[in-house]
Order: C-alpha cells, then sequence, then structure tokens
C-alpha cells in the first residue's frame, strides 16, 4: 500500500505546488550544500523581512520530493501516518486559492542521492541560488565525489540568467561551479578577493554572540550577530549578497 501511496502523494502535490507558482509567482530563492543550509536559508528570511519584502522560508526540513510542495503550498505534512495525510490532501487543493501568498520563496532544497536536485528543480526555477558548501557528508549514496558535484552543476545551469548564483569562495568544489553557471555568480568567505566579493575580515566573540566585519566594494561594514559560530557569518554573508541583489 505504502509503495503505491507515496507515488502518487509525490506527483499529487508536485503538480498543486507547480499550479500555485505560476498563480502567483514569487521569486524564488533557493539554499543548497552539505552544511549550513538551515542557518544560511534564515539569514536570508531575516534580511529581505528587515528590508519590508512579503517572504517566507520551507520550515523545519521541509526540503525534499515531499517536503518541498509542502513548503510551497504552506501546509503541514502528515509523516508515517496515512490516516493525518487524508486531511492533507484536501488542504493542498485548498492552497490554490490561498491568500496573501508571498512575493518571496526562501527555499532550502536537499541533496541525499543522485537525481534529487533534478527531481526538486523540475518544480522550482531559481531566481537567485546560494550553495554553502560541498563535503562528503552524504556521499555513502553517490557512486562517486564527482557524481555528487554534479547535482550542484544542475543547480548552476538552472539558475535564471537574470538572476543569480552566490556560492561559497572558500571551498573550491563550490567555487569551480562558476564555470558552469548562466548567470551572474557572487562569492562569499574568507578568501574572496575580488571587489563584488562578500569578504569576511574579521570575527570576534562578545558575550552575547560575535561582531562580524564583511567588506564589499572597498567597504567594511560591522554587523552584531546574536549567535555564536563561524557557520553564523558566513550566513549573513551570503544574505548580504541575496539582500543586495533583490534591493539594486
Amino acid at each position: 500500500m505504502k509503495l503505491i501511496f507515496k507515488p502518487i502523494l509525490k506527483y499529487y502535490l508536485k503538480l498543486i505546488a507547480k499550479l500555485v507558482l505560476v498563480i502567483y509567482r514569487p521569486k524564488i530563492i533557493v539554499v543548497a550544500g552539505s552544511v549550513n543550509k538551515t542557518f544560511v536559508r534564515d539569514e536570508i528570511r531575516r534580511a529581505l523581512e528587515k528590508a519590508g519584502k512579503s517572504v517566507r522560508a520551507n520550515p523545519r526540513n521541509f526540503n525534499t520530493e515531499i517536503g518541498l510542495p509542502l513548503a510551497i503550498l504552506n501546509i503541514s505534512s502528515g509523516y508515517g501516518s496515512y490516516r493525518e495525510w487524508r486531511p492533507v490532501i484536501g488542504k493542498a487543493f485548498r492552497a490554490i486559492w490561498q491568500k496573501n501568498y508571498p512575493d518571496y520563496l526562501v527555499l532550502e532544497l536537499g541533496v541525499s542521492s543522485a537525481g534529487d536536485m533534478r527531481y526538486l528543480l523540475s518544480i522550482v526555477a531559481p531566481e537567485i541560488s546560494v550553495v554553502t558548501d560541498i563535503t562528503q557528508r552524504y556521499l555513502e549514496s553517490f557512486p562517486s565525489m564527482n557524481d555528487l558535484v554534479a547535482e550542484y552543476i544542475y543547480l548552476a545551469k538552472k539558475t535564471k540568467k537574470n538572476g543569480a548564483v552566490i556560492l561559497n569562495g572558500d571551498n573550491l568544489r563550490v567555487k569551480e561551479l562558476t564555470k558552469k553557471a548562466i548567470a551572474p555568480v557572487q562569492y562569499f568567505g574568507e578568501t574572496c578577493e575580488k571587489e563584488d566579493d562578500w569578504r569576511i575580515v574579521g570575527i570576534e566573540r562578545t558575550g552575547v554572540g560575535q561582531v562580524v566585519e564583511i567588506r564589499h566594494k572597498e567597504k567594511t561594514e560591522t554587523f552584531d550577530v546574536p549567535r555564536f559560530g563561524r557557520h553564523h557569518a558566513f550566513a549573513l554573508a551570503a544574505a548580504l549578497a541575496v539582500d543586495t541583489i533583490i534591493n539594486k
């Protein structure tokens, strides 16, 4: 029963999600990578909300073939219960007429096996893509590291050419995606060198978080981040890149 139900559910949710995207036409920002996706996604959402944008991000780990459509439709999951899925199916259909659909969707994409990115991008067409890192975290599901990297190459190729691809410039595998991108590319990280990059030039821990210095176009700004860890500095740099592109 489960083997029959899941493919039908997956197709149904995908169809409804694509219909909703056609009707409301939100600008889509996707965040992908082996690690730190959630931190970057949340930082981008905060930056856009601060700028007064109407924005929504996928909750929890709604970043897979089932979770992504649920995030687009803004409905909860039935998880492993058939009983819980029955009302979800009705809610998905009613989501076509939902009110106050956001102008921006910030969507984390999860890739854990070959072909995942291709399927997720058959649902969404990103205006802006952010790749946080490519590591061996999920390598056990891929024949080789090249097959894992191929997932992110596909993302770089499918990001709209009038949009942007934002890459972690400290990771050589991520940086190599520049060669495959058809959209303009920007980098963030600690080793970036170009004027348009978002270079982290200082991280100083405080009692309530950290002070992060970021340099962009010969201008260095200081930001108070009420969270600890270098990954939050990287998330901030990526979010600043996205925010600047949207508001330029």
